[in-house]
């Protein structure tokens, strides 16, 4: 008998997963694919909201403490955070009067932004256009690589005794007494409580219960560029009118310093559809675009995601008991990961006497300094130049995730011009699936 089962290791699973091992729990983590963080979180834009409006809904207050926890999680855990900031620009005069009032409104929610006239405006992005009037600079915005920061939070819950079961998909929930049997593809497992943190599929696990909820997927598409440094913080244009589904995008940067432009939101039917269609990608550079002086020169990867839309707040709730639901999480999902947990964990609490463990494992601390960096190098063969991933580190993730997509996305190792492939497939193994058992075949 199980204390805990978890559905799905995304960001909310893998940092539920992660507080959770610091208590005296038998916990097991159940996932579809075979790595953590391969379904939405992968497409997601890796930023760090500052906030998120309105700021009386669940997700905007979720988001806020995130944010503000974000630098103890990134130390926590050694998965890489930069805070690069958001700059929100004034394109017109109405926008530009409207500066002190935006300020205003964010210091009074906690949120800390500056004003910037036009010359340190452009000093902060030469590459924006010399119209602008001022802006808007937020400096809590961040970015991170979305799946090593799950991956690093279900790797520290494993150290501290968390099971995984990667390819195991749940089937099943049937109500047995005080207690669950979670139906998979892998077995049946017999448990107190329950975590739905299946994401977009999490209307389906919450119907095995018999509680009735509709997640209609959003997609998101996100259009990459090759030239680094063409801008340095996040940037998007205030807006006369504010979209009530969406902050609309920006031009963001990845963590990795390439500009990420998107995501839109295309309502679409069918949960598989991570499709990227040719106006869609127009759209978004003409979004963009009239933002700077000159638009990025090389596009490199194009991908969409989709978002778990459940109305317009997260769905965090206990319908049935000993079953709690961490459904909708949508944007900014990302950034109130850290904060979704600590809630999850008081309701937790109400089904348990949680003792905290005396000792708990770290895991070993990321290198960090160009010294440091160097030393490695030197002494390791670099398999993905564009990225600079080593050997090393790529079989350091594959002895825990034996798939292409899991090794490729945590390590960034081959994923602009995938010319070391090839090589990534070879290290991981005598057979490599791509992201899921039962699905495509990398290797042989």
């Amino acid at each position: 008998m199980k204390d805990i089962v978890i559905i799905g290791a995304g960001v909310t699973g893998g940092f539920i997963a992660k507080e959770l091992s610091k208590f005296d729990l038998d916990v097991l983590v159940v996932e579809k694919k075979l790595a953590p963080g391969l379904e939405q979180t992968k497409s997601c834009s890796g930023i760090i909201h500052p906030f998120q409006l309105p700021f009386k809904l669940l997700r905007s207050k979720l988001c806020l403490e995130g944010n503000r926890m974000m630098d103890a999680e990134a130390e926590e855990l050694g998965f890489e955070f930069k805070r690069v900031g958001l700059i929100t620009v004034a394109t017109n005069l109405l926008t530009f009067l409207a500066i002190p009032f935006i300020i205003l409104y964010l210091r009074k929610h906690g949120v800390f932004a500056k004003p910037i006239r036009k010359k340190k405006l452009l000093e902060m992005e030469p590459n924006l256009i010399e119209k602008a009037y001022g802006g808007v600079f937020i400096p809590s915005a961040g970015v991170v690589n979305p799946v090593e920061m799950t991956a690093k939070a279900c790797l520290f819950a494993k150290l501290n005794g968390v099971e995984f079961l990667y390819g195991c998909e749940v089937v099943g929930i049937e109500r047995k007494g005080e207690h669950f049997v979670v139906k998979t593809n892998k077995g049946e497992f017999e448990t107190k409580v329950v975590i739905n943190c299946a994401g977009i599929y999490a209307d389906e696990i919450a119907k095995m219960v018999g509680y009735e909820m509709k997640i209609i997927p959003g997609k998101g598409t996100h259009v990459v560029f090759a030239e680094k440094g063409f801008n340095r913080h996040l940037v998007v244009a205030i807006p006369l009118k504010p979209n009530k589904r969406t902050k609309g995008g920006g031009a963001l940067i990845g963590f990795d310093g390439k500009p990420l432009w998107g995501p839109n939101l295309i309502d679409v039917e069918s949960k598989e559809d991570t499709s990227v269609k040719k106006e869609e990608i127009e759209g978004i550079i003409a979004k963009f675009a009239p933002l700077f002086k000159t638009t990025p020169k090389e596009i490199i990867a194009v991908y969409a995601g989709l978002r778990s839309i459940a109305g317009s707040d997260f769905v965090i709730n206990e319908p049935v008991k000993g079953f709690i639901n961490v459904a909708g999480i949508q944007s900014p999902g990302l950034t109130a990961a850290p904060a979704i947990a600590k809630m999850v964990l008081q309701m937790v609490s109400k089904h348990f006497d949680l003792r905290r463990k005396e000792k708990i494992a770290r895991l070993p601390k990321k290198e960090k300094s160009e010294e440091e960096i160097c030393r490695s190098l030197e002494s390791d063969e670099i398999v993905c130049f564009c990225n600079m991933v080593t050997k090393r580190e790529i079989l350091e993730i594959a002895k825990e995730f034996k798939c292409l997509d899991g090794v490729r996305q945590i390590t960034w190792a081959g994923m602009d011009c995938e010319k070391c492939k090839a090589e990534i497939v070879k290290l991981i193994g005598d057979k490599v699936l791509k992201d899921r058992e039962g699905g495509e075949i990398a290797w042989f």
